[in-house]
């Protein structure tokens, strides 16, 4: 079972399987966690129905307690992805 990650600097999602970053039809990061999921199904890997948001101090949240616009906004004090 792959264990889903929102990468709250990145304003992403990625997937974890025993602890290394899944990398699906070369991508590590999804826009969305149906996105991310639907990758997982088609490469025959069960996903998490559990949500790692590296935002949050609890850590982790269920599915549906992380929407969209909260994914896409910013931190006060991020800093910018170097290119």
């Amino acid at each position: 079972m792959a264990r889903i990650v929102h990468m709250g600097k990145l304003g992403g999602y990625a997937a974890l399987l025993d602890g290394a970053l899944l990398e699906l039809d070369s991508r590590i990061l999804w826009p969305s966690v149906p996105a991310l999921t639907e990758a997982l199904r088609q490469a025959g890997i069960t996903p998490s129905d559990l949500i790692l948001d590296t935002r949050s101090p609890a850590g982790i949240m269920p599915a549906a307690a992380v929407s969209a616009p909260a994914a896409a906004s910013h931190r006060n004090g991020g800093l910018p992805l170097a290119a």
